[in-house]
């Protein structure tokens, strides 16, 4: 199976999330592991190992900020297909532009409607600084301008993904390495149960899902009450994981500072601003509870009998396999080192430095599949 790039997918893809910027160019180097299987063993095996490392990264710190690697992570397979059928850079940089103008359009409907309180609140915050500058922007003013930044930021990212990826298929090209191609998964013992779970990982998940509805059909300070006081009781039983904590808690201050910078700049009012901010800390403090209370192998369990349940799906059996070996804890500083190691000494310029990087990805798949 395709093992080892999927483990360095997920050293990559857990290093952009835990970052608090910047997480699109640090993915660059997972995407490449993955579009490498797919172009190798095709697009099926690809969103296989794609995904199985999107679920681990999920199990090691939580699903807050998964976002932030996703489009690479179901873009790369594709882009892999695509260089294996010897498509030219341009067709590949559109294909991959429009999934990534649909997913960031979607994240910022999310954010507009949900995070910051609505259209009229977007559109209010946009004037707000318009004013500011004596510039009078409308609604359909402030929605020009954020389709014309997704379009840039499309154009501009695709861009880069495409030819960073043609650069590190073509540098593993000239090393005459396949990494775990080919080869057939050990076979292991089923994991016990970990000592950190607290409960059935299926019902702490249900738990966890039902809070999410309730905070996006309400604002309200009493369910919100309810909410902080269960995320605070889960703090007390899940405080040992300050790594996981400390991450939730860094993207929840921003993505509440943010909701109620645009419910103030909205004119929605301080108590409209604040149940907004509160909801969407809740939202990232939830997530990082299921994270906590579930562990790590608890929410391993529950990707595995979701994929089980999807079997018949294309890449769902293949993505459960993968995660079944995929095992990325205690190895993810050792990862970090051997990057370290190879970027000393190198110039720093972008293309010494981005080579350097390229290169230590088919090195770690390489030491990955060694141990296999």
């Amino acid at each position: 199976m395709d093992t080892a790039p999927a483990r360095v997918a997920v050293v990559s893809f857990l290093a952009a999330r835990a970052a608090p910027v910047g997480g699109f160019w640090i993915a660059l180097a997972g995407g490449v592991a993955i579009a490498r299987v797919a172009q190798r063993r095709g697009a099926r095996l690809g969103f296989g190992a794609s995904i199985a490392a999107m679920l681990e990264t999920i199990a090691i710190i939580g699903p807050a900020r998964i976002g932030i690697p996703f489009t690479q992570a179901i873009s790369a397979p594709m882009l892999g297909r695509l260089e294996a059928r010897g498509w030219r850079p341009l067709p590949q940089m559109l294909a991959c532009g429009l999934v990534r103008l649909l997913h960031n359009t979607a994240t910022t409907a999310f954010f507009i409607w949900v995070i910051a309180g609505g259209l009229d609140a977007y559109a209010g915050t946009y004037d707000a600084i318009g004013r500011h500058l004596g510039i009078e922007i409308g609604t359909a003013d402030a929605l020009l301008l954020t389709a014309a930044g997704l379009l840039a930021w499309a154009a501009f990212a695709s861009t880069i993904q495409v030819l960073v990826y043609r650069r590190g298929l073509a540098l593993w090209d000239q090393t005459g390495v396949d990494p775990d191609i080919g080869g057939k998964p050990r076979s292991r013992e089923p994991r016990g149960a970990s000592a950190e779970r607290r409960g059935d990982p299926r019902l702490l998940t249900l738990i966890a899902a039902v809070t999410f509805v309730v905070l996006l059909a309400t604002t309200e300070w009493p369910a919100l009450g309810l909410v902080a006081a269960f995320v605070a009781l889960g703090w007390a039983e899940t405080r040992k994981d300050k790594a996981v904590w400390k991450t939730g808690a860094a993207f929840a201050a921003i993505l509440a500072g943010g909701a109620f910078a645009f419910g103030l700049g909205g004119g929605l009012g301080l108590d409209v601003a604040a149940r907004r901010a509160a909801r969407a800390a809740l939202l990232v403090l939830t997530a990082t509870w299921l994270r906590g209370a579930a562990g790590a192998d608890g929410l391993r369990e529950v990707a595995r009998r979701v994929l089980h349940r999807l079997r018949k799906v294309p890449s769902a059996t293949e993505a459960a396999e993968v995660l079944d070996q995929i095992e990325t804890e205690g190895r993810l500083a050792e990862a970090g080192k051997a990057l370290e190691k190879q970027l000393r000494g190198v110039e720093r310029r972008p293309m010494p430095l981005l080579d350097a990087v390229l290169r230590w990805v088919v090195a770690q798949a390489r030491a990955e599949t060694s141990r296999l």
